[in-house]
C-alpha cells in the first residue's frame, strides 16, 4: 500500500508539471489572452527516492539453511544455498561484510570455532568475501573435487533407490568431471538395476545425458506401478506346500546338461523349487507358467499352483 501510495504521488506530480508547461506554453504563442495562473502542486521534498520507497517490497522472504558445522559433505549445499540468498536479496547483503556476516552467523561447531577468531582480531577477510570463501573452503570443503568425483562416480549405483534420487546424485558429481555426454551417458546406465536396463531395451539410443535420465526415470515408474498392480491382483503370495521329498536314482545322460537355463517342471515333479532369477526371466519372455513352466496357461490358471482357480467364463 506505501509503494502504491507512492507511486500516486509521483504520477501527480508528473501531472501538474505537465499542465504547467502547457500553461506556459500556451501564453508564449497568445501573449494577449489573460495570465493563467498554475495549479498548486506537491512539494517534491515530501516524497522519498523511489528506490528507498520501494526497495524492501522487491526482494522475497527466503528461509536461511540449517547451520553449517564443519561436516565436509554439506560443505557444497550450505555455500550454494548462501550465494542463492544473496542474489535473491541484494539490497539486504549490498557489501562483503553483510555477506561474510551472514556466512557468520549461520556456522556452529568446528565451523564457529573457525570463524570466531576472525571477528576477534578484526580479520581483513571480514571485508573480502571472495578471500573468505577461499580460505573458508580450504577449510572446510574438498581438497581435489574433482578426483574425489571421479571415485564416487565409479562406486556409484542405483541400488534399491529411486530413479529421481540416482540421477540427482549423479547429476552433481558430474558437473566436476570433463567428460562429455556419451560417457556420461555410457556410465550412467551402467549404474542402473539390471531390471531397468532389460526396459530400456525398447527405447532409442539417447543422445544426451538429460534424455537418458527420462527414459531411467519413465522405466523405473513403470516397474514401480507394475509391482504395485501385481501386489493389488494376488495379495500375499502363500508358500506352497512342501511333500516329502522321494529318493530317485540318477540316471545317466550321453548328453549335457545346462544348471542355467530354465526348464519347464516335470510332470511327475513332487516339490516345487523356487525359481532363479534368470529362470523367472526366461519364462516371463517365452510366455511360460511361472509356476510350473507349461507353455498352455499362466500362473494364475495353473492346476498345479496352490492359488484358488478362476472360471475362464465368470472370471470368477
Amino acid at each position: 500500500m506505501e509503494a502504491l501510495q507512492q507511486l500516486q504521488l509521483e504520477n501527480e506530480v508528473l501531472r501538474n508539471s505537465l499542465r504547467e508547461l502547457q500553461a506556459r506554453n500556451s501564453l508564449s504563442s497568445h501573449p494577449n489572452e489573460p495570465n493563467l495562473s498554475p495549479q498548486p502542486t506537491l512539494e517534491p521534498h515530501i516524497l522519498p527516492p523511489p528506490s528507498q520507497a520501494c526497495s524492501h517490497f522487491l526482494e522475497p522472504k527466503v528461509s536461511l539453511p540449517e547451520k553449517f558445522d564443519g561436516t565436509r559433505s554439506r560443505f557444497r549445499g550450505f555455500i550454494n544455498q548462501i550465494r542463492l540468498i544473496i542474489r535473491l536479496q541484494p539490497q539486504r547483503y549490498a557489501d562483503d561484510f553483510r555477506q561474510v556476516g551472514l556466512v557468520g552467523t549461520l556456522l556452529s561447531g568446528p565451523a564457529q570455532a573457525w570463524f570466531a577468531p576472525l571477528v576477534e582480531t578484526a580479520s581483513p577477510l571480514l571485508e573480502d568475501f571472495p578471500a573468505f570463501l577461499t580460505e573458508f573452503e580450504a577449510t572446510f570443503g574438498e581438497t581435489d573435487r574433482r578426483r574425489t568425483s571421479l571415485t564416487k562416480l565409479y562406486a556409484l549405483q542405483q541400488g534399491s533407490r529411486a530413479a529421481s534420487i540416482y540421477a540427482s546424485e549423479f547429476r552433481q558429481l558430474a558437473c566436476d568431471v570433463n567428460w562429455d555426454d556419451q560417457a556420461l551417458v555410457d556410465h550412467f546406465r551402467r549404474g542402473l538395476r539390471s531390471n531397468v536396463k532389460n526396459l530400456l531395451l525398447n527405447f532409442p539410443e539417447p543422445t544426451s545425458l538429460s534424455q537418458a535420465i527420462s527414459q531411467e526415470i519413465l522405466c523405473d515408474n513403470r516397474l514401480f506401478e507394475f509391482c504395485q498392480e501385481e501386489r493389488l491382483n494376488w495379495g500375499p503370495r502363500h508358500a506352497p506346500t512342501v511333500q516329502p521329498q522321494v529318493s530317485i536314482p540318477p540316471t545317466v545322460s550321453s548328453s549335457p546338461t545346462l544348471a542355467d537355463v530354465p526348464v519347464p517342471m516335470e510332470i511327475g515333479q513332487t516339490r516345487f523349487q523356487p525359481l532363479t532369477d534368470a529362470q523367472r526371466q526366461y519364462r516371463r519372455a517365452n510366455g511360460l507358467c511361472l509356476y510350473c513352466g507349461a507353455s498352455d496357461h499362466f500362473i494364475r490358471l495353473c492346476p498345479r499352483s496352490n492359488r484358488p482357480q478362476i472360471n475362464r467364463a465368470t472370471g470368477v
